[in-house]
């Protein structure tokens, strides 16, 4: 093998393990890939929460507020 193009291999595959960033056009492919689809699962994971915290918040301002107007 060329001792140019090893060298070239190596430097590919020490930059690739140390940043975790595949070199590879299939790989970083694969890579976004995942990462969308970890995305897309954590959105939806943080708007549900913020769904069922705010809903059940406004429901107990609601009945608060009913509770005060019929007190006065």
């Amino acid at each position: 093998m060329n001792p140019l193009k090893k060298a070239k291999r190596n430097a590919k595959r020490s930059f690739a393990t140390k940043t975790g960033i595949p070199t590879t056009k299939s790989g970083r492919k694969r890579k976004t890939e995942a990462i969308q689809g970890q995305a897309i699962f954590w959105v939806i994971v943080v708007a549900l929460i913020i769904y069922f915290v705010s809903g059940d918040s406004d429901a107990a301002l609601i009945g608060t507020t009913a509770q005060n107007v019929g007190t006065q």
